[in-house]
């Protein structure tokens, strides 16, 4: 699976992978051989060493390199694709851990209040419901009782609202 990141105002597709002890790292069809030193102070990419400091917060990659930084930002498949379909992030619940569903309590194109419970999903023994975040219609359930998910899942897709 590709993974998606933007850099200032650019997107791009990511895949990092191992190959006979070297990590490939593919950027748009560009491959490259890459390795971070254990103390992430010096970055080599294919074989040209540069010095460098990365952090991690959650989402958001921090590379100082070369003087310059740059933020990388880990775009989740929902938030990148849901306007792809006509449906705005806001308008879709998502996983927040990967896990199994439970129990739905909606059905598409349910009227639900803010707060109700629309899906109960367990995860690591925990049980979550998932609740209407604004009053609404539901457009899709993506999921049914029984399904395993992975974190960031659509799990329930409401109707645009009405703009005024």
């Amino acid at each position: 699976m590709r993974h998606s990141f933007k850099l200032n105002d650019d997107v791009h597709a990511l895949w990092l992978s191992r190959r006979a002890g070297k990590y490939l790292l593919d950027i748009d069809g560009a491959v490259h051989a890459v390795a971070l030193d254990s103390d992430g102070q010096q970055l080599v990419v294919d074989g040209a060493a540069t010095d460098a400091l990365v952090a991690i917060d959650g989402n958001t990659v921090h590379v100082h390199l070369d003087g310059r930084h740059f933020e990388l930002r880990y775009l989740e498949p929902v938030e990148l694709h849901a306007g792809d379909h006509g449906a705005a992030a806001d308008d879709v619940a998502t996983a927040p851990m990967p896990g199994v569903v439970v129990a739905v309590h909606t059905t598409t194109g349910a009227r639900v209040s803010r707060g109700d419970t629309l899906v109960v999903i367990e995860s690591m023994k925990l049980e979550t419901a998932i609740k209407a975040w604004r009053d609404g219609t539901v457009e899709t359930v993506h999921v049914t009782e029984g399904r395993t998910f992975e974190r960031s899942a659509p799990l329930v897709t409401f109707a645009p609202e009405a703009k005024s």
